[in-house]
């Protein structure tokens, strides 16, 4: 029973991954944090449990901080995209998943447009960015609705998430990047009957070989 809820979490999951889009300016040489943004990324992990903070901080790292990020517009690989850490009983880990390409553009004021080309759908979304020098963290807290069949009837749910990216720029791509999806928020009105991720779950991703390829070297929207 209990791996057959998780088959349906995992499902449940894969069927959030469509965002809003949203479109900025290009990034300029006096590229700040817009007031008050910078604690959006400490709102997202303190819904991790305490009991599994740790766990999250070992696999995810130290996040960047600094109010001139370095410029992150581009294309990037990534390949292998692979499971690296969850506080989610029976989630796979340690598997490789399909590729995937992520793309910055118009970067801003610590502001940039952001679209996931995953398996499962794409992901299109405006992140903030922080940072100093080549180190970087992307973040944004996403509020979204939708309806879902379950057990031959349709729900409503509302669900909150975080998503954190970081990593660090070089000429050949992005080292280290890792991408974290952390539950913020979640309600249905099934009246308990739809199973769902407890706030605080969190899921970890990287490139696997440390290196999301720049697949066009200019930066910027192809």
């Amino acid at each position: 029973m209990m791996k057959l809820r998780q088959r349906h979490l995992g499902r449940l999951f894969a069927a959030v991954v469509p965002m809003l889009f949203a479109h900025c300016t290009k990034n300029d040489e006096t590229t700040i944090i817009p007031v008050g943004t910078e604690s959006y990324v400490n709102d997202i992990l303190s819904v991790i449990p305490d009991s599994t903070m740790a766990h999250f901080n070992a696999t995810f790292g130290a996040i960047s901080e600094g109010y001139v990020p370095t410029n992150i517009e581009g294309l990037y690989a990534i390949n292998p995209k692979q499971r690296v850490a969850s506080n989610v009983a029976d989630w796979p880990l340690a598997i490789f998943e399909p590729d995937a390409t992520i793309q910055f553009f118009s970067q801003h004021n610590g502001v940039v447009g952001m679209e996931l080309y995953e398996a499962s759908g794409q992901v299109t979304d405006t992140m903030y960015v922080i940072g100093n020098g080549a180190d970087f963290t992307a973040y944004v807290i996403e509020n979204k609705s939708y309806d879902m069949d379950y057990a031959n009837s349709s729900y409503h749910v509302n669900m909150k998430r975080g998503i954190v990216i970081k990593g660090r720029m070089t000429a050949e791509g992005i080292r280290n990047l890792y991408l974290a999806i952390v539950i913020m928020e979640v309600d249905d009105d099934s009246d308990g009957s739809v199973p769902q991720f407890e706030p605080g779950s969190y899921f970890i991703y990287k490139d696997g070989d440390g290196l999301a390829l720049r697949l066009n070297t200019k930066g910027g929207k192809q």
